[in-house]
């Protein structure tokens, strides 16, 4: 016995689809765009500076590990954040580009050093949910 897909099957899929696709569409565009993006600066899991992300804003600064072994030259531009120039071996923090989002990450595992983008609303004087360094 076979059963047939009747229109209030096919309505029910329809209602479905749209609601995916406007979850979808409505979650993307409603990232932080309304708040401020901060960008966080650590340094041996420590919080060494905290820097808002305008389009009017541009700077380039330089942050030394504790032992001075190592340093990441970060440049602010545009909105945009990201590693300008690094003394770690493997250089994967210059290949992570530049980012502006809420919740995006570059990392530099050789020299402990990390900067993430949060949104002005989220919670952020908890900072001992952080570790970047493992050990």
């Amino acid at each position: 016995m076979r059963k047939k897909i009747n229109k209030y099957d096919i309505g029910l899929i329809v209602v479905i689809v749209l609601i995916n696709l406007f979850i979808l569409f409505y979650g993307s565009n409603n990232m932080v765009q309304a708040a401020e993006k901060i960008a966080y600066v650590y340094s041996n899991n420590e919080l060494v500076g905290r820097y808002t992300l305008t389009e009017d804003y541009e700077t380039e600064f330089k942050v030394q590990d504790k032992e001075g072994s190592g340093y990441n030259t970060v440049h602010i531009e545009d909105g945009r954040i990201w590693i300008h120039e690094a003394t770690c071996p493997d250089q994967v923090c210059l290949h992570q580009g530049k980012i502006q989002n809420d919740g995006e990450v570059i990392v530099c595992l050789p020299n402990r050093f990390m900067i993430q983008i949060k949104g002005s609303n989220d919670d952020t004087d908890n900072s001992d949910d952080i570790d970047i360094i493992a050990q």
